[in-house]
């Protein structure tokens, strides 16, 4: 047997000589052995050859590894007969051919993309002879060996699709030859193919050993006749080598997935108005009825839109306190509900317990049915672990009452923490430490970032203290992120903490072993992007590019989530700087980028009615109402399912906070969709001046950025390339009364220079 890529694949099974496969496997290398065609393709492939492969029902790509293996494509299937194929056109870097089957015309491009000579990329289109209903179809690639035998080989698999997660699959090859394949399948391009039949590709990309990659749906929905429509658009980066680390995974993979995402069509992106959006939420949190309610003289905000079945619960308040706070900052005066919802925190206080409690201790649950989490004994390891997190980032702004109630909740969670080894449940009793629920599924392991989440609260707390106690417990608690690679992830916005607060760790021990589980805990949050747009259904409406749902397997995107992953992303490129990989670099602002331009889809008055739920799990639905739905799904599931989400409402300060650069007594604020690694500006004169600012992203990717005038009139502006002195100002591509607009190159330097009217 070859060594397996990994150590300890506790949450990972290697593929080995499987026979469990499905009847698309059976008898390939005879088909193979009898093909009725074969040519050799000249493209520049760095690995191997390239061979067309004629079969009686498909036409084949096959790559060849160093005379031991064979990587076989499958392009095209017809059920029945392939009749007769023809090439229709070759360039440098591809080759397109014509298909006749009995179900019609297929069309086949195969290139590799600008010169790439480790990527693949082919898309395949039909035009029907006549109406039919897709039902079972093959997966499209084959891992074989030199004999075309599929039985004979063996490998890793790290990740592949999840739910409505990109269309990828991840994995080696180590026997017969050793090898790495990343496929990508780009649903963007389907959206057609699903509108028709009523389909979406959700899991629809996987795994079983040795077939890999992409099958068509199946629908009673049929395809029209004569109209083209595309069923696959595919991309596999090869790779000669196997990673012999998690870490080595990691880092192959974000150069994979990089390297495929600079390929892919992408939207446009749109403005939109997130302080005045900030402006009108803030003061539904405040003064709506169905966002909060007085108990007892303190002020609550609801967790959903009229949700009062339920205690408050401490997380939601700080979910909303400590980004308020850090808006009140940026807004440069006070917002009178962050005094409220200060208030009303030592009341979560358990003196018995000696810690913060999830539920108001002495709320009633209301419910005849209580869901599994309504218990005030019963912790969520999470829950808790992201109130003392919110809590300790409102100590380190000089809250002395938050300090308090995290240090004095510290001990108990300390104690926890080593009950469980860091390894922490789903639920437990907060009584005995008794495991309520171990794992989120059977085999599936707990809340395994959790374990991010508490020495990301040790790290705080040694920050405040430089007591080395708790630089132990961070370190010993990072130890159990080890050995999970890609099955790290349990919540999205957990795990990106996790990437931050390791990078942290780096930086304070010198152990470079945590930037490693760092990148790690990055690549399982990439891992699960929704990087494609759902053109069909009500998604014609709006926009999921690029978004990540909050749990590994939820079939939707949240408001609050991706807000806090959005602010710890520009958090980590601060803190690691130049250290940050470029992949990531590029694709935290991508994120950072079509957030700021979907997410007004979270606020139900930007959806036409029939897109949104209008009976949720959760409280109830107020259309006009500026607080976002929680959840977003792809195209045929209304949006709001789960319900109204008042802690949601965080979300616009979060963007305003983030997003938009003002300084005092400067008349221009700085929107930037990519984030703003460092700003500086100086007054040259009493009215006049200049701002510079660092963005993040990467050259060969596009932001928008918007000078936008304090007052109702702009100011004389012209905006430079910092770093050509000599070159003019750059021409913006939209003007108004209050703004100019310019697209620019992400990591650059700009200088923006600014004149005042002189007043009388």
């Amino acid at each position: 047997m070859p060594t397996k890529p990994y150590n300890s694949p506790t949450y990972w099974q290697p593929f080995t000589k499987t026979h469990e496969t499905s009847q698309w496997v059976m008898g390939l290398d005879e088909q193979f052995k009898q093909a009725a065609h074969r040519e050799t393709l000249d493209l520049p492939m760095e690995a191997g050859t390239l061979e067309i492969c004629l079969t009686a029902n498909s036409l084949w790509l096959i790559s060849e590894w160093g005379g031991a293996g064979k990587l076989a494509i499958r392009t095209c299937f017809d059920p029945q007969l392939v009749q007769k194929f023809k090439k229709v056109r070759t360039t440098k870097n591809g080759v397109e051919y014509q298909i006749q089957g009995s179900l019609g015309t297929f069309g086949v491009k195969i290139e590799c993309p600008h010169s790439d000579k480790t990527l693949l990329h082919y898309t395949t289109s039909l035009k029907p002879a006549q109406p039919f209903t897709v039902q079972a179809f093959p997966r499209d690639l084959y891992l074989l060996d030199n004999d075309y035998n599929p039985f004979t080989t063996e490998g890793m698999v790290y990740v592949t699709q999840s739910g409505p997660t990109s269309g990828l699959a991840y994995l080696s090859l180590v026997e017969p030859t050793e090898c790495s394949v990343f496929y990508f399948q780009n649903f963007t391009a389907l959206s057609d193919y699903c509108q028709m039949t009523q389909t979406e590709p959700s899991s629809t990309v996987t795994v079983q050993w040795p077939e890999v990659g992409f099958a068509l749906p199946s629908s009673n929905q049929p395809l029209e006749a004569g109209q083209e429509i595309v069923l696959s658009d595919a991309y596999i980066y090869l790779i000669p080598t196997v990673p012999k680390t998690e870490f080595q995974a990691a880092d192959q993979f974000l150069e994979a997935i990089g390297r495929v995402y600079r390929l892919l069509p992408k939207p446009e992106t749109e403005y939109y108005d997130w302080p005045k959006a900030a402006e009108i939420t803030i003061e539904a949190l405040t003064e709506s009825p169905h966002c909060g309610r007085r108990i007892q003289k303190h002020y609550y905000v609801n967790a959903y839109v009229d949700s009062t079945q339920k205690p408050p619960e401490s997380m939601v308040q700080l979910a909303i306190l400590v980004p308020l706070w850090e808006y009140q900052e940026w807004l440069g005066q006070t917002v009178s509900l962050v005094e409220q919802l200060q208030k009303n925190l030592p009341s979560f206080y358990d003196e018995k317990h000696e810690t913060i409690m999830r539920w108001l201790p002495g709320g009633i649950f209301k419910e005849e049915e209580r869901s599994e989490e309504q218990d005030h004994n019963k912790v969520d390891s999470w829950y808790l672990l992201h109130t003392l997190l919110n809590l300790g980032r409102l100590a380190e702004k000089g809250n002395p009452e938050a300090k308090d109630l995290l240090f004095g909740s510290l001990e108990y969670v300390i104690k926890a923490g080593h009950h469980f080894n860091y390894d922490w449940p789903v639920f437990y009793d907060i009584r005995t430490l008794d495991i309520i629920k171990a794992e989120t599924a059977e085999g599936q392991g707990g809340e395994l970032d959790v374990a991010g989440l508490y020495t990301h609260v040790m790290v705080q707390a040694y920050e405040l203290t430089r007591d080395p106690r708790y630089l132990n417990e961070a370190m010993a608690s990072a130890e159990r992120l080890k050995g999970k690679g890609f099955e790290l992830l349990y919540q999205s916005n957990i795990t990106i903490m996790s990437a931050l607060t390791l990078a942290k760790l780096w930086k304070i021990t010198g152990n470079r072993l945590y930037f490693d589980q760092s990148r790690l805990s990055i690549a399982n949050v990439l891992a699960r992007l929704w990087i494609w747009e759902c053109n069909f259904g009500y998604g014609q409406n709006r926009s999921i590019f690029m978004g990540v749902a909050p749990l590994k397997n939820a079939p939707y995107v949240a408001a609050y989530e991706e807000a806090e992953i959005f602010a710890t992303m520009l958090s980590f490129l601060k803190e690691v700087g130049p250290d940050v990989p470029e992949t990531v670099r590029m694709m935290f602002s991508e994120y950072f980028k079509y957030l700021l331009h979907r997410g007004r889809f979270y606020f139900p008055s930007e959806l036409p009615e029939e897109m949104v739920c209008q009976q949720p799990r959760e409280g109830r639905l107020i259309r006009e109402l500026p607080i976002p739905l929680e959840d977003i799904s792809i195209g045929w599931k209304q949006a709001g399912e789960v319900g109204q989400e008042v802690y949601g409402g965080a979300m616009p300060y979060i963007l305003t906070t983030n997003a938009y650069k003002q300084f005092q007594n400067i008349p221009v604020i700085i929107f930037s969709d990519y984030p703003i690694y460092h700003a500086e500006y100086e007054f040259t004169e009493k009215n006049k001046g200049y701002v510079v600012v660092r963005l993040a992203g990467t050259s060969d990717c596009t932001c928008q950025v918007r000078l936008i005038a304090k007052s109702r009139s702009m100011p004389t502006v012209q905006l430079y390339d910092e770093d050509a002195p000599d070159s003019p100002a750059l021409e913006p591509v939209k003007k108004a009364d209050r703004y100019c607009e310019y697209r620019v190159s992400g990591s650059q330097r700009l200088r923006m220079e600014w004149e005042s009217a002189k007043k009388n």
